[in-house]
């Protein structure tokens, strides 16, 4: 292949000459003709220069793609090209890697421990954790109750409750929830309050479901129970005794749907596009938005409070995120605002600017809900912030850096965007495309990129063969012993039953050592100048205290008059007090008779 090729390009070159050799020759017979033709001639030779240099970086590009897939290595790409590809074919995504971009690390088993698999035998539609009271262990158990329930959505629209931390057989069902044997639940929404445990749930007709869960911890004859076995019993046997002691029901609280005076123009039923539960203190709150653009919210009985219209996007509301207090996050296709639960009203008007359609927004709970980032279909990832000082405002931060033409999946989990790519449901090669977990440095995106290949992307996890296809974190995980620095992530993983449950081991990137980390260099570590800088604050200050006080008891020692000196003071002071008594004495006895 490559002979001919190049045996086309030479015979074009000599052809070439010979033509302009001609034109030379008879450019003197011809006039300014020839000159024009000779200048014609000029430009074809350079459009055909220019085409062999292009066909050359892409057989060298080719050739590199080969040897990578070959060896089972992925290669890294220009961002230009690496995009241009992965359009044409997906296979590009999963071969390469962003050569500006590449990820600081690709190792899933540091990150991502495996714990066990829940509900093996159920096809999960949706999950959700669902945050609980600490339950502090009663009697001879030691393990406290769980710290959150794993609620899932089967293929047949029932509820299941599990314990994370035990497994095991689940707590609470599978039990039917009520939606019909031929309705399909499209939403699922839980509190976030360990006060109350409600599980909102909606079908494909726009009823919504309200149950409330109710936690008990049995307390058994422990009487019953040989006290040696109990006092000896390991951790894994204390969670699982503790499993069979927890009682977990499911009430229904209230059930509401759309009113069918709700419809649009030409009387178009608006569809259920999102369900949030709002909890204000001793006030529960639904909020539910529609294919119209509008924002219903209902009472905890489920009476409807009040509707207003705030979106003339296509698709209306596409979903709801809590936010401080009583306000609710809203966002179209092409805008997202700040909606009030209480006044039922918009609270400023909605940000908007891009081209290509929201697919999800996430908000930094760092800035305490006032920076929001979008995921658009595009595969673009935009932070915009809500404030600017005391003032309300629509500011683009900063963007993500564009590593896939996949949109994303977003997830906030200590000082990071978990994002999973997630293409699009019209994709014709939908099942094509690679799935995997990013996680982008938020730090190191707003320190900036330089010249040097940015640090933006610290983990890049591949479930190879798995594919996933959805996933959540568990709020706040506390150990059994107390430990509050692992998380739970549970991935859903497309056509497979059950849900994979991970121990997450991820610090959080100080604002040092991202600063050196953007400008470090490819490693898979982080060197030791950027682990020595992110200490020298601590270090720094602890020094600084420790000189102070040095410097204070020496100043103080200094200004003390010595032992020689306070000696010599006192038996002055001693002789002074000798002398006037002895004068005081003389001065009054009686003169004797001379």
């Amino acid at each position: 292949m490559w002979p001919s090729l190049w045996q086309h390009h030479l015979l074009v070159l000599v052809l070439a000459w010979v033509a302009l050799i001609q034109v030379a020759a008879g450019g003197s017979e011809d006039g300014g003709d020839g000159r024009q033709r000779l200048q014609t001639l000029v430009e074809r030779l350079d459009d055909v220069r220019h085409e062999m240099q292009t066909k050359h970086q892409t057989l060298s590009a080719l050739e590199e793609l080969r040897t990578g897939i070959l060896s089972g290595e992925r290669i890294d790409l220009p961002s230009a090209q690496r995009q241009h590809l992965e359009k044409g074919s997906p296979l590009i995504g999963e071969v390469t890697f962003d050569a500006r971009h590449r990820p600081v690390s690709t190792n899933v088993t540091r990150h991502f421990q495996y714990l066990r698999t829940l509900a093996p035998d159920v096809e999960v539609r949706f999950h959700a954790f669902m945050p609980l009271k600490r339950v502090q262990p009663t009697g001879h158990y030691k393990s406290p109750g769980p710290a959150a329930l794993l609620v899932l959505i089967d293929k047949s629209s029932h509820l299941s409750a599990y314990d994370p931390e035990s497994g095991g057989p689940p707590l609470l069902g599978p039990i039917d929830i009520g939606h019909g044997a031929k309705r399909i639940i499209t939403h699922l929404a839980t509190t976030t309050s360990q006060e109350s445990h409600l599980i909102v749930t909606a079908d494909d007709t726009g009823t919504v479901r309200v149950h409330s869960l109710r936690v008990v911890a049995r307390r058994e004859n422990l009487t019953k129970v040989n006290f040696s076995q109990r006092l000896f019993m390991d951790e894994e046997e204390e969670i699982k005794e503790r499993h069979q002691r927890l009682n977990v029901t499911a009430n229904l609280t209230c059930s509401f749907s759309l009113l069918p005076g709700e419809a649009g123009v030409g009387g178009e039923v608006p569809r259920l596009n999102a369900v949030l539960p709002i909890e204000r203190g001793d006030k529960t709150y639904f909020a539910t938005g529609d294919s119209l653009g509008g924002i219903s919210v209902f009472f905890r009985n489920g009476t409807l409070k009040g509707r207003v219209r705030v979106t003339e996007d296509p698709g209306g509301v596409r979903g709801l995120l809590r936010g401080q207090s009583q306000m609710v996050l809203f966002f179209s296709s092409h805008s997202f605002g700040s909606f009030s639960v209480t006044q039922i009203d918009v609270q400023s008007p909605p940000c908007s600017g891009w081209n290509s359609p929201v697919h999800d927004v996430v908000l930094d709970p760092s800035y305490q809900s006032s920076r929001v980032v979008l995921a658009l279909s595009d595969g673009d990832v935009l932070v915009y912030s809500t404030t600017r000082g005391k003032s309300k405002a629509c500011d683009l931060t900063f963007k993500f850096p564009h590593v896939t033409a996949q949109p994303f999946k977003l997830q906030a989990f200590r000082g990071h965007v978990l994002a999973l790519t997630s293409p699009l449901e019209d994709d014709p090669r939908m099942d094509e495309h690679l799935r995997e977990i990013y996680f982008f440095n938020l730090a190191a995106m707003e320190v900036g990129f330089g010249a040097s290949p940015s640090r933006t992307i610290t983990l890049q996890a591949g479930f190879k063969p798995k594919q996933p296809e959805d996933f959540v974190l568990s709020a706040v995980y506390v150990g059994a012993q107390g430990d509050r620095t692992k998380s739970h992530i549970g991935i859903r993983f497309l056509g497979m039953a059950g849900i994979d449950l991970f121990s997450l081991s991820l610090k959080p990137p100080p604002a040092v050592q991202a600063a050196v980390s953007s400008v470090a260099g490819d490693h898979e570590d982080i060197s030791w100048t950027s682990s020595l800088l992110s200490w020298f604050p601590k270090i720094g200050i602890f020094g600084v205290v420790l000189i102070g006080v040095i410097l204070w008891n020496l100043r103080k020692a200094a200004n003390q008059p010595r032992d020689d000196e306070l000696d010599e003071e006192f038996f002055q002071e001693q002789l002074k007090k000798a002398r006037a008594a002895e004068k005081t004495e003389k001065e009054g006895k009686p003169k004797r008779d001379e």
